[in-house]
């Protein structure tokens, strides 16, 4: 018994530095963001014939709306920012996957469940 409560301390002060962590983050976004070349659709355009010669690059975020895939383009700063808010939200899932993990230990010193 005492090291469940040892465990559920331990939890407690995880969830605690989680908690602080997750203060550190400003702008979150789910989503992916791709850079394309893209050829321009004009027959004597060089991009036509040489992939080299492709216009661009164009940023496109996707991301999932009402269980729709919903995309747009975006202009180069506005990527830069997205790049950060997806990798922010990426981590603070993570850290909220942990929260749980460490929730169900405290509930378990609490209670141990019947088996």
């Amino acid at each position: 018994m005492a090291t469940t409560q040892r465990a559920a301390q331990r939890a407690r002060g995880h969830i605690d530095r989680i908690r602080q962590a997750l203060t550190k983050y400003e702008l979150l976004s789910s989503g992916t963001l791709s850079e394309r070349m893209m050829k321009c659709g004009k027959a004597n355009c060089r991009c036509a014939s040489d992939p080299a010669a492709r216009h661009g690059p164009y940023y496109e975020w996707g991301r999932m709306r009402a269980g729709k895939l919903v995309r747009r383009y975006v202009s180069q700063q506005q990527a830069q920012i997205l790049r950060q808010a997806i990798d922010n939200y990426r981590q603070v899932k993570a850290l909220l996957r942990h929260w749980e993990e460490d929730t169900e230990r405290v509930i378990d010193a609490q209670q141990p469940s019947p088996r």
